[in-house]
Formats: C-alpha cells, sequence, structure tokens
C-alpha cells in the first residue's frame, strides 16, 4: 500500500509541475541584459530565467506575456531592435514584438519597429503594451499612437488608421475585447480633451477598434480637469457593457505642501452610452491604499491591490504615508463597495499586479522582489522563498505573472536523418523532462515497447528504416515530434560507435575552460553541441564546432554534454569543480 500511494503522489507531483507562472523583468543586473523572461513554479519559486533581452533582439519588456491559440507566447519589449545601440544609458531602438516557443524553448523577433523616414508621418514605434487575439491568428497592440495587428501565418504586420493627426493620441494601453464584439483601450492622451480649463492638459480618452474593418474610434474623452481620471490601465468588463479600469487619477491636497498628488481611481466606462464614470477614489490618509496597480475579477467582484498605503510600515519606518507597505483590497462593482482585505508584510511589500491561479490563490508580485500568494478564504499571505532563486538579481523584480500549462517540450532536431548500418545499436533521445507519457511510431504505427522519450533499437535492422516521431503526454496535452527520417542500409560498422571510444572531455573534472577532443583526421561533422545540469536545464548551446567551453560561471556539479553529429549523437558527462 505504501508503494501505491508513493507512486501516486509522485504522479500528482509531476502533474502539478506542468503548471507554472511566467513573466518579465525589466530589471537586470547584466551591463548588457536588458530584462528577463522569467519562470516560476506555482508558488512563486524556483525561478529559472528562460531568455535574456540584449538591444538587437529587444530591450525592456514591459507588456504582459500572451498565450495564443498556436500554444506559443507572444510578449513586446518598449526598445530595442532597428535602432539600438550597445550604450546602457540610453533608451534607445523603437521596440520589437517577439514570440517564445514553449516546444523548444526557443526565442525570435517576429518584428522589428521603425521610425518612419519622414517627420509625422505614421509613426509606429515602442510598444509598452501586450497583445491579444480577439481574432484566431491575428494578434493587436498598441504602440505610441497607433494599432497593429500581427498575422502569425503570415508574419506580417499592419498598422489601423494612417491619418497622423486622427493618431495624435499617446501612448495606447493594453486592449480588451468586450462582449459587444469590439476592442477596446485607454490612450493616456486625446486631442481634444472635454471642458478644457486654463493651464490644463489633455488627460486621456477611450478607444474603440472594429475588427471587421481594422477601424479606431474615439469615444471618450476624459476631463481636462482629471475629474474623470488621468489615462489608465487594466480594462475588465466587470458587469454586462461597463468595463471598469484603474486610473492615476484622484488628486489628494496636501496641506503643509501645498500642492496635489494623484492617489488613483477605480473608473466605469459603459460602452452603451460612452460615458465616463469615477466610482471610487483613493486617498494618502485612509487604510485603503493608493496607487491602485493592478486588479481580476473573481466570483463577480474584482480584487486588486494597491502599491503603497495601509496600516504596516515598511521594516525600518515608523511614520510617513510614504513608507507603508501596500495593501489587497476587494471591490464590488454591483453596489459600488470596497474593502481592505489585508496589508502586506513589513519586509515584503509593494504589490504590483494580481492574478487568480488554478489552485485557487490570488498571485501577483512585490515591488521588493520575490511573489506573494494570497489565500481569500482565510485572508492569509504567502511569499515566495527568495533562496530558491537561480538568478536573483535577474528574477526578483518579474512583473505581469500569467499562469500556463505546459505542454511535453523538447529539443529542436538539428540532425534529423540518421544512416545507421545493420546489426548495430541505434539511440535516439529527444530530450524531453515534463511529459508522463510516450508512445514512439513507425511510419504512423506503434513500435512496441518503445515507452521513454529515447528511442533505443539494441540491433537495427533494414526493417527499423522508417519515419519516427514520438507522442508525449502529460496532464496539459499532447506533443508529437518533429520526424525523425531512418534509413538503414550500411552492413559495415557504425561510424559513430568508432567514435564513441575517440571523443573525449578534459579536463574531467573542468574549473575554468572545458576542451572537447575528436577523432583526428575524420570526417565527423558537429551540427549542435549542448550542456545541461542535471535539472535539465541548458545551460550552453552552440552551433557548429567549438573545441573548448568557458565553465566559470557553472555552478559546481555534474553536467552532460550532447554532440549532435551528422553521423548520430555523443553523450558525456564533466563535472564543474
Amino acid at each position: 500500500m505504501k508503494e501505491i500511494t508513493f507512486l501516486f503522489l509522485l504522479l500528482c507531483i509531476t502533474a502539478n509541475a506542468q503548471k507554472q507562472l511566467w513573466g518579465v523583468s525589466e530589471y537586470t543586473n547584466f551591463s548588457d541584459v536588458q530584462g528577463n523572461i522569467v519562470k516560476f513554479d506555482m508558488n512563486g519559486e524556483n525561478a529559472i530565467t528562460m531568455h535574456h533581452f540584449n538591444y538587437p533582439t529587444g530591450k525592456l519588456p514591459r507588456g504582459k506575456l500572451f498565450l495564443a491559440n498556436n500554444g506559443k507566447l507572444y510578449g513586446t519589449a518598449a526598445f530595442g531592435g532597428i535602432g539600438s545601440t550597445t550604450n546602457t544609458t540610453e533608451q534607445d531602438g523603437y521596440g520589437i514584438l517577439y514570440e517564445y516557443d514553449l516546444t523548444f524553448d526557443t526565442y525570435r523577433v517576429v518584428y522589428y519597429f521603425e521610425f518612419p523616414p519622414t517627420p509625422n508621418a505614421n509613426i509606429a514605434t515602442n510598444p509598452f503594451t501586450s497583445v491579444i487575439e480577439p481574432v484566431p491568428g491575428k494578434l493587436y497592440g498598441g504602440v505610441a499612437n497607433r494599432f497593429y495587428v500581427y498575422d502569425i501565418a503570415t508574419e506580417t504586420v499592419s498598422f489601423l488608421n494612417h491619418n497622423y493627426s486622427f493618431e495624435a493620441m499617446g501612448t495606447i494601453n493594453d486592449l480588451i475585447k468586450a462582449s459587444d464584439g469590439f476592442l477596446y483601450a485607454v490612450s493616456n492622451q486625446a486631442f481634444p480633451c472635454t471642458s478644457p480649463g486654463p493651464n490644463q492638459s489633455n488627460q486621456g480618452s477611450i478607444l474603440k477598434v472594429n475588427t471587421s474593418n481594422n477601424t479606431v474610434q474615439k469615444v471618450a474623452y476624459f476631463n481636462c480637469d482629471s475629474s474623470t481620471g488621468i489615462g489608465g490601465k487594466n480594462m475588465i468588463e466587470a458587469l454586462p457593457n461597463k468595463i471598469f479600469f484603474l486610473s492615476s487619477g484622484g488628486y489628494v491636497f496636501f496641506p503643509d505642501r501645498g500642492y496635489s498628488l494623484p492617489a488613483g481611481t477605480i473608473i466605469e466606462f459603459d460602452v452603451l452610452t460612452n460615458t465616463l464614470t469615477p466610482k471610487i477614489t483613493f486617498d494618502f490618509f485612509n487604510s485603503l491604499g493608493y496607487s491602485p496597480s493592478g486588479f481580476v475579477l473573481v466570483n463577480g467582484n474584482l480584487y486588486g491591490v494597491c502599491a503603497g498605503g495601509g496600516d504596516t510600515y515598511k521594516n525600518g519606518y515608523t511614520s510617513g504615508i510614504f513608507n507603508k507597505t501596500g495593501t489587497i483590497f476587494e471591490y464590488n462593482p454591483n453596489d459600488n463597495t470596497i474593502v481592505k482585505l489585508t496589508d502586506l508584510d513589513t519586509n515584503r511589500f509593494g504589490p504590483c499586479n494580481i492574478m487568480e491561479s488554478s489552485d485557487g490563490y490570488l498571485v501577483g508580485n512585490l515591488t521588493n522582489s520575490g511573489v506573494f500568494k494570497y489565500n481569500a478564504d482565510d485572508n492569509s499571505l504567502q511569499f515566495s522563498d527568495l533562496n530558491t532563486y537561480s538568478d536573483p538579481g535577474n528574477q526578483f523584480y518579474t512583473q505581469n505573472l500569467i499562469e500556463i500549462c505546459r505542454k511535453p517540450s523538447y529539443h529542436f532536431f538539428d540532425v534529423d536523418t540518421f544512416n545507421p548500418c545493420v546489426n548495430t545499436p541505434f539511440s535516439f533521445d529527444v530530450q524531453n523532462t515534463n511529459a508522463t507519457s510516450y508512445t514512439w511510431k513507425k511510419d504512423g504505427e506503434i513500435v512496441p515497447m518503445q515507452t521513454t522519450g529515447i528511442l533505443n533499437i539494441p540491433n537495427i535492422t533494414a526493417t527499423d528504416s522508417g519515419d519516427y516521431t514520438c507522442e508525449m503526454v502529460n496532464e496539459c496535452g499532447t506533443t508529437v515530434t518533429m520526424v525523425l527520417h531512418v534509413n538503414v542500409g550500411c552492413l559495415g560498422i557504425d561510424e559513430m560507435a568508432a567514435y564513441n571510444k575517440l571523443i573525449s572531455l578534459y579536463p574531467n573534472p573542468a574549473k575554468d575552460i572545458l576542451h572537447i577532443k575528436l577523432p583526428e583526421k575524420s570526417n565527423l561533422k558537429i551540427m549542435v553541441c549542448t550542456i545541461s545540469n542535471m535539472l535539465g536545464q541548458v545551460v550552453f548551446e552552440s552551433n557548429g564546432d567549438n573545441p573548448q567551453i568557458n565553465t566559470a560561471n557553472y555552478a559546481t556539479g555534474l553536467y552532460s554534454l550532447v554532440l549532435k553529429t551528422d553521423k548520430g549523437n555523443w553523450f558525456g558527462k564533466f563535472i564543474r569543480e
């Protein structure tokens, strides 16, 4: 019975491991890196940096990741790309749209934004926000003054509204698709604005996009006196035809200073009447909190966070309204009531965003590092263990978390055709770490006894020739690999079998440099060299011959090295001391 219980527990742990939290960070502790994609487990722990941004391929990712219908992640970086340099003191380049392939763990830029060649001509630069997929295969997003559509199938971008005078509407925030079928977004400027007064600037507008003809309307303007807010973010249709969002408006006067500061507001937009109505104004001087920075709809109510305020002081402070930890609140859009649920912790504070996870928690990130989990049932908080972060400087400040149920992944087949000899062993590893079952097929028929991620044929014959695929399954879905072509033909000795004893790694253990010794005067062609740690995480990958590898920054431990060649794969291990 104990063995059965243990096996069931192991399967549960393996299954739950497929659900992950992913986010982006624009902060870094490396001078040549400007942002990161980071994944966590469901507790916000065991952080792994999946991609480092670097000027030509993107800089400062600020928009939330989006999981498209094709199973790939898409996101934006506000700078970098075309026009980018390596000057770490400047925000240069015009931004990019990127794709992250969860099957192969690969990143690529799919579109580079660029400044137009003539002044005031269809400016389309610097995407600060995320994308959505309101039409299958079409991603919509916003840049400064423009909307764009990315066609996933053709990998092309088109822009909405080519009338520059109409487009002078400031930075566009995230889009949502409402129940009326239209897209809505908030712009941080509007020309003109409603009820302008002396020395009053334009505070924003509501934009409406029709995806059937890709036209844009400005359907509402903020009052210039900020009484209807200043810009906005986090649009949610919490009631039919009524969109709620957070604004940085809500000015509060400080008598001792003689000026006012915006504490934040909740605004309602009615899509039927195109009217804006302030619903809740936050205040620096009460316990509710100020500077609301995100909310999420759960069971009809909006749960949100305030970056500051509350009743608890940050560690080291005993006074000052700007030295408080921030709060979590609950807003009922039906009766316009709001309550504070809890303050953050004196040591872990400044909540930035919030989402609902599949395990029943509200989860978000903190400005002073890490992830929090809130249990609405008992009003309790949990904080991630920062000691589990593998790359703290690039992971502590990850924002805009989303949950991903990750289907089986594997390494791209750089070499997909093999010509083993008759009566020799043949083995091929798809390098999967998150599947719970494997089914190998040859020419569409199931291959008996092959139930792992490694196709293993001890004594291959001509009848084993064919096209192989591996069908991998976990709780999140099924992945079928690329086709592996096996052509059994020669009657001599398998060349790779002869090479196996002639390839070596030295010194082993290694310290700063690892050398790969290859056979002399061989026709062996190395396609890819991959190094993985014992968690299965790839720490090095290069194309072509690379006789020596710098291991000075590797952690102490055991590593696996795979050479993918035109004759087959060579597997080795080494220790980093």
